[in-house]
């Protein structure tokens, strides 16, 4: 496979272990963005695989909470609890916070070059 704009190959974006189709997805993604970059070579593969599955258990754990809320039936009818499922969402989501910063899936050191213009155009929008 090439690239259309240069010609080169594309590089491998094969994962370091296998993952499922929606952990797969979230690779592909943030391995294209990440080669898109620039940061290819730089990223840790095994963390970001990691981190793809992690997000994948994060969206399960949030589909949950999103199909029966935050308060279920507890072990009466009129009993409301908490959802089982909040504490490891709430856990995968910090997880994934430490591995975005681990990985990195963002530049560490963005461009400054522009930050003179994104200022002046933040006070024309506050006027």
């Amino acid at each position: 496979m090439f690239a259309a704009e240069t010609g080169a190959p594309l590089p491998d974006f094969k994962p370091p272990v296998p993952l499922s189709l929606p952990a797969r997805r979230t690779w592909e993604r943030h391995a294209e963005r990440i080669h898109a970059d620039g940061r290819w070579q730089h990223v840790d593969r095994d963390m970001l695989a990691l981190y793809c599955e992690t997000f994948e258990l994060y969206q399960r754990a949030k589909q949950e909470v999103d199909d029966h809320g935050v308060l279920v039936r507890g072990r009466t009818a009129k009993e409301r609890v908490r959802n089982p499922a909040l504490t490891p969402m709430n856990q995968f989501r910090q997880d994934l916070i430490r591995l975005a910063k681990a990985i990195p899936l963002v530049n560490p050191k963005p461009d400054q070059a522009c930050i003179e213009i994104d200022s002046f155009l933040e006070t024309i929008d506050c006027k």
